[in-house]
């Protein structure tokens, strides 16, 4: 049996994969054929392959670990939903095939289910430690490898989080490195106008590292302030006086945050956590066996 609980996850057709997506990553491991396989002779030989949790775990990918198999030609049996938990020695997915099927397609879709339910587990834990003391969103950055975009975002989401910033097209958020180009945090009463006006639909946020930058960017009209690796007994501090000043300014801090500390955070007065760490969770432990099927 397996826990259905569906607490803050999100409806894996969020996110789409398209069919050449899926037929590339079965093609990376396999462009040719499974030549194990193929010298022991048993590509025609009808099988099962099953997979089970080793442990408790918060499910994500699963619909795409079905479509590579489907792909290459077998037959999903069984395959439980993204964005549940399942306990210990759940079998999440059950495919019958041929032989050579079941082979090609094992190692694709374990690795994805391996690495990207880990993200989604570890994901869930951070999200209960916020939810035990408040209610503000886990926020994930981008900082994840190229091209791992879409398969992280459906994980952290699975995992009750949300993306911080989804990409650099449609969210503005001011960094140093920006301001060493316009010449300074001085610029800003001049620059943050001129962004609200050209982009009216849009919030302005700017990262900052101490109280007075804050309050500079807030006098300026920025609408968010980032905070960056401030720790918690001076975060509480800032935000009273920031939000005394101005009650508009939502409030995030990134940077330095771990499953030690973040119930500490999450009651700072900040209006939202931001992480990269997830995506660097340890892996879910899975097993799978491929058995000859008799019918």
């Amino acid at each position: 049996m397996h826990d259905t609980n569906q607490h803050n996850t999100t409806n894996d057709k969020m996110i789409y994969f398209q069919t050449h997506e899926i037929e590339s990553w079965i093609n990376e491991d396999a462009p040719l054929l499974d030549l194990t396989g193929h010298l022991l002779e048993i590509n025609n030989q009808p099988a099962r392959l099953s997979v089970k949790s080793r442990h408790a775990t918060r499910l994500t990918m699963m619909e795409e670990a079905a479509r590579i198999f489907e792909l290459l030609g077998a037959e999903i049996k069984l395959q439980l939903p993204s964005g549940i938990d399942v306990t210990a020695e759940t079998e999440i997915l059950l495919v019958d095939g041929r032989a050579d099927a079941l082979h090609r397609g094992w190692k694709v879709a374990m690795n994805l289910l391996e690495y990207l339910c880990g993200v989604a587990t570890h994901t869930a834990k951070m999200v209960a430690e916020v939810e035990a003391v408040g209610h503000i969103p886990l926020l994930v950055t981008r900082k994840h490898l190229p091209g791992m975009k879409k398969p992280m975002i459906k994980a952290i989401s699975n995992g009750g989080a949300h993306p911080h910033r989804l990409g650099l097209s449609e969210t503005i958020l001011i960094f140093e490195n920006h301001l060493n180009i316009i010449g300074g945090r001085d610029a800003l009463k001049e620059k943050i106008p001129q962004i609200q006006q050209a982009a009216c639909e849009k919030k302005i946020s700017v990262e900052c590292d101490t109280l007075k930058h804050a309050l500079q960017a807030a006098q300026a009209g920025a609408d968010l302030i980032q905070f960056d690796k401030i720790e918690v007994d001076s975060l509480s501090q800032w935000i009273a006086q920031l939000k005394n000043n101005y009650p508009h300014v939502k409030v995030i801090i990134a940077g330095g945050i771990n499953q030690q500390n973040i119930r500490c955070y999450a009651q700072s007065g900040v209006d939202g956590i931001v992480l990269s760490s997830l995506y660097h969770a340890k892996p879910a432990d899975l097993g799978v066996t491929i058995t000859p099927l008799i019918k």
